[in-house]
């Protein structure tokens, strides 16, 4: 009774995201709901994490936002040199 039994960590992950996305019923909601599950366990798969605890989600939330940072500054360092022409065309006029 006390044997270990090994689980497939993907077999796994499919069974618990099927479980998250039959519990919606808008087809966008699953979509994105699926494209987000997709990059948390791609994320998760990266390296060795302790499971599934309340300190991973944590940890993905705060990669969350900094990429989330990180592509808000990179938009805005292009803003201004997408509107340079224009702000040096009202300088000549």
């Amino acid at each position: 009774m006390n044997e270990l039994t090994v689980v497939d960590k993907a077999s796994e992950w499919r069974r618990m995201k099927s479980l998250a996305l039959n519990s919606v019923s808008s087809p966008i909601t699953k979509r994105v709901y699926n494209m987000v599950l997709d990059e948390f366990f791609a994320w998760y798969a990266e390296e060795p994490r302790p499971g599934f605890t309340k300190a991973t989600v944590s940890a993905w939330r705060v990669t969350l936002e900094v990429n989330l940072r990180w592509r808000r500054d990179r938009k805005n360092d292009r803003l201004p040199r997408t509107l340079e022409p224009m702000l040096a065309a009202r300088r000549v006029l």
